[in-house]
């Protein structure tokens, strides 16, 4: 039996403006690659904060067989890389490539010390492993989105993390850099053993690797389970209230609007 690495026990949170999370209850075992899938206000930002460490909750919260709060330990941050949504940078924000990366390596040695030569090297390989090497000297504000984008999953994973949480880490980039981020990532997934955990609302967007989906709704999850299931028209359908469609081309499933 794997071992469950994330474990959430009727996790709740509450703001002014509602109830974002309602009775949440999920385990996900290590190496995992799970698909989080709602509509906008479904809950989804808010799970992988609650797991991040960055919302207060009520219910139980277990990682790496721990009970956790929502304040971390360092040695608990450090296993759990978060890759946010692309936003924008000032093209004049003083800081290269290269540097943005070797942030990466601090929750591992300390604020106050510098990496060493085993930390660069590691850099330089996942530069070149997500071809954004030749880009090391330029600033991090004048790459493109998906070049930042690629910078991100260097930093994340020289952090060398046990989970990845990924909010919409294919948002607002081009058909052809999605796909060439998610077959980065399938590859960050196997290379590195990593437990996923990957938010997304584009169904024709979704990673090679995920297997596992959880449907959620109004803070509540409404499915959990094998994808093919997760992403048939009718499931669908249900969830976002809006008739949608399922077809296959080339081998691949494609969801299309009604």
């Amino acid at each position: 039996m794997n071992e469950h690495i994330i474990e959430l026990s009727g996790v709740t949170v509450r703001k002014a403006k509602g109830v974002l999370l309602d009775g949440i209850s999920l385990n996900v075992a290590r190496n995992e690659f799970v698909g989080i899938i709602g509509s906008n206000g479904a809950g989804k930002t808010t799970l992988l904060n609650v797991i991040a460490g960055f919302e207060r909750f009520e219910g139980e919260l277990s990682l790496f067989g721990k009970p956790e709060r929502w304040k971390r330990s360092r040695e608990t941050r450090v296993r759990v890389g978060y890759i946010p949504q692309l936003f924008q940078i000032d093209p004049a924000f003083p800081i290269l490539v290269s540097e943005a990366v070797m942030t990466g390596a601090i929750g591992r040695v300390g604020l106050f010390r510098s990496p060493g030569r085993k930390e660069k090297e590691k850099a330089m390989g996942l530069m070149e492993m997500m071809r954004v090497a030749h880009l090391l000297d330029r600033p991090l504000g004048q790459l493109s989105g998906g070049e930042r984008q690629k910078v991100s999953l260097a930093r994340v994973i020289l952090q060398q993390p046990d989970i990845l949480l990924m909010d919409e880490p294919t948002a607002n980039l081009d058909i052809a850099v999605q796909k060439e981020v998610l077959n980065l990532i399938n590859e960050i997934h196997q290379k590195e053993n990593l437990t996923v955990l990957f938010v997304t609302h584009d169904f024709n967007m979704i990673p090679a690797g995920m297997k596992r989906v959880v449907l959620l709704n109004h803070g509540k999850i409404v499915f959990d389970g094998d994808i093919d299931v997760a992403l048939s028209g009718d499931m669908l359908s249900t969830l976002f209230q809006y008739p949608l469609e399922t077809f296959e081309r080339d081998g691949r499933r494609f969801i299309s609007y009604g």
